[in-house]
């Protein structure tokens, strides 16, 4: 995946596409988070990986193959964005931010 996003960064990055980039990173890693979610088939799994987490609150009851629960807070504390640095993804902002440094 990553080839993919850098090429399509490095491609359409020239132009002033920095907002863009931005909802697209949101996407990609909300997309992502549903196929975790898919995955991992049923909520016990969820569960673990919030207490895993320290989770504090109320342990929640989503449907598993729903893309509205990709964006619930509950898979974004068990799934972080630094999660996904970690495995290496490119982040398109990064790209942009790269070959506009002076626009930051």
């Amino acid at each position: 995946m990553n080839p993919i996003i850098r090429g399509w960064g490095r491609y359409f990055g020239i132009g002033f596409s920095k907002k863009l980039f931005q909802q697209l990173d949101s996407w990609i890693r909300r997309r992502l988070r549903m196929i975790q979610l898919r995955s991992w088939r049923k909520i016990r799994k969820l569960h673990r990986e919030l207490r895993k987490r320290k989770w504090d609150g109320e342990l929640p009851h989503l449907s598993m193959t729903k893309w509205r629960s990709s964006l619930t807070q509950h898979l974004h504390f068990a799934i972080p964005n630094e999660r996904f640095r970690e495995i290496k993804l490119v982040f398109l902002l990064d790209i942009y931010n790269e070959l506009h440094p002076q626009r930051g």
